[in-house]
């Protein structure tokens, strides 16, 4: 299961949103279904506010991600850095055993 980060974003802040309404309708004594209906409506709102900041937040990622393996790219394996006779133990070379 891939969830893209935005929409992780996205629905944090819904979530933020919709606990703060319910709080501070609570807190100022209002009536449940104005509570439930403003803590809806900001939800939906901020829910959309987050997918566009998750959605810009995506998108830094990978232009960042991007420009390091451009500015720094893998070597890329060579014959010469395959063992050799050279760098090989030799025979009278016994192993450490622990």
């Amino acid at each position: 299961m891939h969830v893209t980060s935005s929409k992780v974003i996205a629905g944090c802040f819904g979530l933020a949103a919709f606990a703060v309404a319910i709080v501070a309708g609570l807190a100022h004594d209002n009536p449940t279904a104005q509570i439930l209906l403003r803590a809806i409506l900001a939800m939906a709102v901020c829910y959309f506010i987050g997918a566009i900041a998750g959605m810009i937040c995506e998108r830094v990622i990978v232009l960042h991600v991007e420009q390091h393996k451009s500015s720094n790219p893998a070597p890329k394996p060579s014959a010469a850095s395959a063992p050799t006779a050279a760098t090989a133990p030799s025979e009278d070379e016994q192993p450490i055993v622990v």
